[in-house]
């Protein structure tokens, strides 16, 4: 059977979890409003070492003010006009579960098929990036799969914005 973005979320808003292929590899994802979908993802990420960060995956930067306000003036640009993985952590989230509110990783999904599922969707979606081509061992994965795998994954800069539009990189 051939999943549609339909069928894909439909499962989110159930509380499902996918396996999510994109530019930086394999991540689990969830709905970030659905609070057991968000605990079980935040239990996965507890066990494996080292431990991914959990990142919101947006379509574009129209969506920042879904989960960050005030959105630095800065931020618009870095996530429109990023060409490679950029995962940008603001401050002052909001529409999230408390762990994510003080500091929110957001990334704009740069694969068709990624942005895709985002736009059918109408929000972000909480990734738990594995940044590998292999699924982590001994991890269930998922029933239900979407994207595909490029045959070179990208691993993403990540950067602190700060609400002055303070940048500092924690990976180049």
């Amino acid at each position: 059977m051939t999943l549609t973005t339909r069928d894909v979320t439909f499962a989110l808003r159930q509380g499902r979890h996918i396996a999510l292929a994109d530019e930086t590899g394999w991540s689990l994802a969830c709905s970030p409003e659905h609070e057991e979908a968000v605990e079980k993802l935040l239990e996965v990420r507890r066990d494996l070492v080292p431990a991914p960060l959990p990142t919101i995956l947006i379509q574009d930067s129209g969506m920042l003010n879904l989960y960050v306000r005030p959105v630095p003036d800065v931020a618009w640009n870095l996530i429109d006009f990023a060409e490679n993985p950029l995962t940008v952590l603001l401050r002052n989230g909001v529409n999230l579960p408390e762990p994510f509110r003080p500091q929110v990783p957001v990334r704009k999904a740069l694969t068709r098929p990624a942005q895709q599922l985002i736009g059918a969707f109408g929000r972000g979606i909480l990734t738990l990036p594995f940044e590998t081509t292999q699924w982590p061992i001994g991890l269930a994965e998922p029933e239900m799969v979407w994207g595909q795998l490029p045959e070179k994954i990208r691993l993403p800069r990540v950067m602190e914005l700060e609400p002055d539009g303070g940048v500092s990189f924690l990976r180049k």
